[in-house]
């Protein structure tokens, strides 16, 4: 469950913290954007099948989080806060994937299996439109 599904821009709660939400909506131009935890949330409920176990990651990037599904596929979600592209190095039990991350964008990688293919799914990066790029994929 998601707390704040849609809120104004800049909107305070009751102790005056800016929140988070899935849409920001302006009532006033009448117009809605999706935010990164919207991204986050369907790549999470697209990819990440239920029961699936959460693995350690690591690498180059702080903000990855991956898991195992029952199948063996394993998805890592990868967000590049950064302005500007970022190279990324995904570690997970048996396998270390580097990929480059367009500007202000969360990624998806599947893999496979450990030592399987690895594929770039249906990404959304908001307003980049641009798509990472696998650059070595080490075993």
């Amino acid at each position: 469950m998601y707390w704040n599904i849609s809120l104004a821009p800049d909107a305070l709660s009751t102790w005056g913290w800016v929140q988070n939400s899935l849409v920001t909506v302006d009532t006033a131009a009448k117009t809605y954007r999706y935010n990164h935890d919207y991204y986050l949330l369907k790549h999470v409920t697209h990819f990440v099948e239920p029961g699936a176990k959460r693995l350690d990651a690591m690498g180059t990037c702080d903000n990855t989080l991956a898991f195992q599904n029952s199948d063996g596929r394993i998805v890592a979600l990868v967000r590049n806060e950064l302005p500007n592209a970022q190279l990324v190095q995904v570690q997970v039990p048996g396998r270390t994937v580097v990929i480059e991350l367009p500007p202000d964008s969360v990624g998806t990688l599947a893999l496979k299996s450990a030592s399987g293919k690895c594929r770039l799914n249906n990404l959304d990066f908001g307003e980049t439109g641009s798509f990472p790029r696998v650059l070595d994929m080490g075993h």
